[in-house]
């Protein structure tokens, strides 16, 4: 587990550190391929805090494509939602 400051003074405990990271990334929200763009936060080995470009109707489970091909990309599960704010775990990821 890290302990490391965070923006509130607060400290953050995570079992994998992350580290700031400011990336353009879309959300595929559904099997049909609906999208809604994103940006990527913070990230790190086992999940990251992504915030949405407009208003969605995000599920609890979804990929989130890190290219525009969309061959890099992560499955997601969402861990806490501050409105257009959203932490995701990646389940994949070796714990």
């Amino acid at each position: 587990m890290v302990v490391v400051g965070n923006f509130r003074n607060r400290a953050e405990l995570r079992r994998k550190p992350r580290r700031q990271f400011h990336y353009a990334a879309t959300v595929l929200i559904d099997e049909k391929g609906t999208r809604c763009e994103c940006s990527i936060a913070d990230i790190s080995e086992s999940g990251a805090r992504i915030v949405l470009e407009k208003e969605c109707n995000l599920p609890d489970r979804f990929v989130l494509l890190l290219t525009s091909s969309g061959k890099a990309r992560r499955s997601c599960r969402v861990v806490w939602r501050n409105g257009m704010t959203i932490g995701v775990s990646f389940p994949d990821a070796n714990p």
